[in-house]
């Protein structure tokens, strides 16, 4: 079980979770599910966790993405520079995403861009409304680990950075995933240009 230290943080994980309603078009089994509670034991680090239990995330396309009973968490999959906007890796509505994506991130066994895109999809499970959940996956996507033979080019570096990825995206909330993959500075500067005329 979690630490008692931490009581406020059993009550968040103690409750399996089923995608609930979203408020989009898609029904929250669209997103997926996740498969079973997250159970943890904190270190005196305050940071990291080991699963005492295995934890999963089922999406539409009936993937199984599972983290593993015993592995250690530490929400470092999430950049830093997206806490100011939405809070720690393991706060809010897309806690059950961060967990499994974290894993995902530390074994590197499927390809990052897939990685980072189930966080989407997860993240969406978990409840987190369209546009939030689009700004949070362009943080992970630009900004999150890569690995293997096609990291691809890092276009953006600097929390302002962050904030103009961000300011795009909650100005375009029909932005497409594919569209978030391919921003780059021109593309933001040439937004900001029109947005000021």
């Amino acid at each position: 079980m979690i630490s008692c230290r931490y009581p406020w943080f059993t009550l968040l994980l103690a409750t399996a979770f089923i995608c609930p309603a979203t408020g989009s078009s898609r029904s929250s089994s669209d997103w997926g599910h996740f498969v079973g509670t997250v159970k943890t034991e904190w270190y005196d680090d305050g940071r990291t966790m080991k699963l005492l239990d295995d934890f999963g995330y089922a999406d539409a396309a009936r993937n199984t993405w599972k983290a593993e009973k015993g592995h250690e968490i530490d929400g470092a999959s999430i950049p830093q520079v997206f806490w100011t906007f939405i809070g720690g890796p393991f706060e809010g509505k897309y806690r059950n995403a961060s967990v499994v994506h974290d894993y995902e991130c530390d074994v590197r066994k499927r390809p990052w861009r897939a990685v980072h895109r189930m966080f989407y999809d997860a993240s969406r499970c978990g409840g987190v409304e369209a546009t939030k959940a689009k700004v949070m996956f362009a943080a992970v996507y630009h900004f999150g680990p890569r690995w293997g033979t096609d990291k691809g080019p890092r276009r953006f570096k600097t929390e302002e950075d962050f904030k103009r990825l961000r300011n795009y995206v909650e100005s375009n909330p029909d932005v497409t995933l594919e569209q978030i993959e391919g921003l780059d500075q021109a593309t933001l500067r040439n937004f900001e240009r029109g947005k000021h005329r």
